[in-house]
């Protein structure tokens, strides 16, 4: 029998084995008694090698020093089952040059001329590992963003019904100290009621900036001019020996309430403050940048691209550490000791600046300091069309016929509130706690000369109900209540029309100025009634 035949069969079949595993996408490593006896090119690159006697002979443990290879090795070769295959692994591959790679191998016994050797398989994992660091870090900015959004839902809660609370507070301590039977010993006992319902009022303002549900009033300014404006100010903030420093103030116009542009860099400023030793520096600068792809703020959110104007507070203090940075926009976290801070400074400047389409960064080192960046929008024009107001002086007291008011909240010791200041006023006042009640009245007895409504009143909400009667009575005056001033008040569905709105908690007097001067601006136009439909 001629077996020359079957000899170049073999042959031909080594030769094309030979040319797949030089032409393997991963890196193909032979190792017997634990010397490499072949590699293929991808090895060589995986490796750092250009030549295959740079690797050849070398331990497998000069590249991999996985503890699971010298089991695995034991494991399948007592097996004595070729072609076994080990699963996958994780493991960091050392190069010739001392770098390092993440990659996976895979380990199979197999026969080789009646000797058994192991092929070990390794997979560059750069690029995937990347990817994967890249997505963890995605998906943990997006629960960050989207605990911030629940945190801020909450806090404009809770702020909404202690505004309510407030209210009655102060009201009933402004009864107490107007009515004249007051005990002169009583007096200095209700003004601290007051002033405690005040400082109450002024938390929950920081936990409704938090929220974006503050009323801010914006305008286009230059933010470097603006600052040189505010320098004498922010240096009284620091004490001890600490310098404030003003570097570089190119800037660009742009739109926000001045007032909340003030309280984001008071509290900045005192956050650099605090965070320095007595004779520390805080620097503030001014700047233009042009973002051409989109990154991501420090609270996670995504920063669009675009032209940004820059203010950064940074400091040589003691800087912070990640865990600290991933939490410093919480509302009520504070690295201070208890009793020092509520925790709400940055929360406010976040919710600020997100409510002013603004946002933050922040870069931070332990023992260094840190350096926060406001980014809010170049705004393309040097001015911005203000809202269309009629200026009313509050204070004004008027002289009116006896005019109707309805009130419509959902909290009854508001209403009596409100109830008791203005009949103490001379006005006749009804109350609803709902929409379905105050338009039932008003079917009822017809439209009252104002309407006083709550913009959280249960059923559909006090905007709601101010459209219907914008649009049945489109002369009736309308003033809102809010625990916070969402800008959705002032949008066209009241007709062209900006309804006064009185913020929660307000004392008496507040109430019934505000009243008095929507009544007196109604009293020179014709008595309201039903649309002509």
């Amino acid at each position: 029998m001629n077996a020359t035949p079957d000899i170049a069969n073999v042959w031909s079949l080594q030769s094309r084995y030979d040319v797949l595993v030089e032409l393997a996408p991963d890196g193909i490593f032979v190792h017997d008694g634990n010397r490499i006896v072949l590699v293929n090119a991808a090895a060589l690159h995986l490796a750092g090698a250009s030549r295959a006697e740079e690797v050849i002979g070398l331990p497998i443990d000069t590249f991999l020093r996985p503890p699971h290879l010298k089991a695995l090795q034991a494991e399948i070769i007592g097996s004595q089952v070729p072609t076994r295959s080990a699963e996958p692994v994780r493991e960091t591959f050392s190069r010739l040059d001392g770098s390092t790679l993440p990659v996976e191998t895979r380990a199979v016994l197999f026969s080789d001329q009646g000797r058994l050797a192991i092929h070990l398989v390794v997979r560059d994992m750069t690029q995937r590992v990347a990817a994967e660091v890249i997505s963890r870090t995605v998906e943990e900015r997006m629960h960050q963003a989207q605990r911030m959004e629940a945190s801020g839902a909450l806090a404009g809660g809770v702020a909404h019904e202690v505004n309510n609370m407030m209210t009655v507070v102060l009201g009933y301590s402004d009864f107490l100290l107007t009515d004249g039977h007051l005990p002169l010993e009583a007096i200095p006992d209700v003004q601290q009621i007051a002033k405690a319902a005040t400082r109450a009022a002024a938390i929950t303002q920081q936990l409704l900036a938090f929220s974006r549900r503050i009323h801010h009033t914006p305008a286009v300014i230059d933010l470097g001019e603006w600052v040189r404006t505010s320098i004498s100010m922010l240096q009284r903030l620091l004490t001890g020996s600490r310098t404030l420093t003003v570097a570089h103030e190119i800037s660009a116009p742009v739109r926000i309430d001045p007032a909340q542009l003030e309280q984001v860099l008071t509290n900045l400023v005192l956050n650099a403050r605090d965070a320095t030793q007595p004779y520390g520096n805080v620097t503030i600068s001014t700047n233009v940048v042009h973002l051409t792809f989109g990154s991501t703020s420090a609270e996670g959110v995504v920063i669009p691209a675009g032209e940004y104007v820059t203010l950064s507070v940074s400091d040589n203090g003691s800087g912070m550490s990640d865990d600290t940075m991933k939490r410093i926009f919480e509302p009520f976290f504070s690295t201070k000791p208890v009793g020092e801070g509520t925790g709400l400074g940055l929360a406010a400047v976040h919710g600020m600046l997100r409510q002013s389409g603004g946002y933050i960064t922040v870069e931070s080192t332990v023992g260094e300091g840190s350096n926060f960046v406001v980014l809010l929008p170049v705004h393309g024009h040097q001015s911005t069309n203000q809202r269309d107001r009629a200026a009313f002086d509050y204070t004004t007291t008027v002289s009116l016929p006896l005019a109707s008011v309805l009130i419509v909240d959902g909290e009854a010791a508001v209403r009596m509130v409100a109830v008791r200041a203005l009949e103490e006023s001379g006005l006749s006042v009804v109350t609803a706690a709902d929409e379905h009640e105050a338009l039932a009245l008003i079917a009822q007895n017809g439209p009252p000369d104002l309407v006083i409504a709550d913009i959280e009143v249960p059923a559909v909400g006090g905007s709601d109900l101010a459209r219907q009667l914008a649009m049945r009575f489109p002369l009736l005056p309308i003033v809102f209540l809010s625990g916070y001033s969402p800008d959705h008040l002032f949008q066209p569905h009241m007709g062209g029309r900006h309804p006064f709105t009185i913020q929660k908690p307000f004392s008496p007097g507040q109430l019934v100025s505000v009243v008095l001067a929507s009544l007196s601006h109604r009293a020179v136009m014709p008595r309201a009634s039903p649309a002509v439909v």
